[in-house]
């Protein structure tokens, strides 16, 4: 009898050993914080099919994107398209937001982790604010610092913290909010690929003309009217005007109404494809940038298409890239053979 009770004191005292030794090398237990693992905005998770507006403030600059019938506006570049798919990432990334761990709530390190209170100079923190057709704010948040692969497995960290509280914490999501107003615009603005056109022509301000042609697809392009001592810089030169409106998309934009577009001077491009479509471009610059209007005609089949660019472009003003503007300015001389010695 007092052998078996010595073996169950010695066996209660080994996993008492045992029990001290594990709490010793893995240290106390860190009490959970409710909120971790919650989403940071619910509802708008829960309304996400709800939300008509939202509201970027960093600093002293405001940005808003708007729904309008089914169409995403950027309101500060006077209603023109934004970009849907950006869009869509900024909605669904603010809905997947998830508490991971809470971090400070001392005001005087916020700007740490970039949540301190938005809307003030100097101050890098983003204040974004969802809401409903009727202005009724279904979420808002401050977004601070972003960390990329900061959870590992791919997963993003970004600081966050409620504009009603003190309490900032690390959320896992991915939401890159940039607020420069340009990187939200839709910027695809014609795609019409060199191998589809049968001329171009392209005008200096001065009325100097270039025009290149082929009569079938498969042929090569040829300068009208060209000299017959010129001495082409590539055999593939005469291609190049015909490169214009291949991925053309925007840098920026302004309404056409208010555009001070001259009268007479500007640079001109005219394109013209093998079923029948012209699309005919205006370069004005400003500033070392080259704004353009377009517009379009068509005939049988490229009606339609005419039309659809026609409603899209026309009450507007675009800033294309430089290489772009390059190529729809081009004279003869950029298409030869550069002086030997020069």
């Amino acid at each position: 009898m007092q052998s078996r009770k010595l073996l169950t004191l010695v066996a209660v005292t080994l996993l008492m050993l045992i029990g001290a030794v594990a709490a010793a090398l893995t240290g106390p237990r860190q009490k959970v914080d409710p909120q971790t693992g919650k989403r940071v905005l619910p509802a708008v998770e829960q309304k996400l099919a709800d939300i008509a507006k939202l509201t970027f403030t960093k600093a002293e600059t405001k940005m808003t994107l708007q729904k309008k019938g089914e169409t995403w506006v950027v309101a500060e570049k006077n209603d023109y398209p934004a970009d849907p798919v950006k869009v869509r990432q900024a909605l669904l990334g603010l809905s997947q937001l998830t508490y991971v761990e809470p971090k400070t709530a001392n005001p005087q390190r916020f700007s740490r982790i970039r949540v301190e209170d938005a809307g003030k100079a100097g101050t890098e923190s983003i204040l974004v604010v969802a809401s409903d057709a009727k202005g009724g704010a279904i979420g808002e948040e401050i977004l601070g610092r972003r960390r990329v692969d900061q959870l590992g497995g791919g997963n993003d960290g970004i600081y966050v913290r409620s504009p009603t509280e003190s309490q900032s914490w690390l959320a896992r999501g991915t939401l890159d909010v940039n607020t420069d107003l340009t990187a939200w615009l839709e910027k695809k603005l014609v795609d019409i690929d060199g191998t589809k056109l049968k001329r171009v022509m392209l005008t200096q301000g001065n009325g100097e003309k270039l025009a290149v042609s082929r009569e079938k697809p498969e042929a090569s392009f040829a300068i009208e009217n060209a000299p017959a001592d010129i001495k082409l810089r590539t055999e593939s030169a005469p291609g190049e005007p015909s490169y214009g409106l291949a991925g053309l998309e925007l840098t920026d934009v302004r309404q056409a109404q208010s555009f001070p577009f001259p009268d007479a001077g500007f640079n001109a491009a005219d394109y013209e494809t093998f079923d029948g479509l012209k699309v005919h471009v205006e370069l004005f610059q400003v500033d070392t940038v080259d704004w353009a209007r377009i517009k379009a005609s068509g005939t049988g089949a490229a009606e339609a298409q005419a039309k659809e660019i026609n409603d899209r472009l026309t009450p507007w003003v675009f800033a294309l890239p430089n290489y772009k503007a390059r190529s729809m300015k081009a004279k003869l001389q950029d298409l030869l053979e550069s002086p030997k010695g020069s």
